[in-house]
């Protein structure tokens, strides 16, 4: 099953009320998606503090998450063949 942080909206979200939660989720959010993309079998290129590049086959994978004081930004970029794709394309993987 994939992570909620790839399909939900985060407007409503609420980031951590301090600089160490706000750390901690965003490298929790990161491993969860990391570990999503392995046992999909993709290969991580890139991995920071606050993105994750994957590849597999014809499809890349971008994903970024993180939290300021009072929001929290995540960015999901999917490519197949070099087009711009969705989720759905990840889903089909796993189901």
């Amino acid at each position: 099953m994939e992570p909620k942080i790839l399909s939900q909206n985060t407007y409503y979200w609420r980031s951590g009320s301090t600089a160490s939660q706000r750390r901690s989720n965003e490298k929790r959010r990161l491993s969860e998606v990391e570990s999503f993309l392995l046992s999909l079998n993709f290969e991580i290129i890139l991995s920071g503090n606050e993105f994750i590049k994957a590849k597999k086959d014809n499809i890349e994978v971008a994903f970024s998450y993180s939290e300021s004081c009072r929001n929290v930004y995540k960015k999901l970029s999917v490519k197949k063949d070099g087009k711009r794709s969705n989720i759905t394309t990840l889903r089909k993987l796993y189901k």
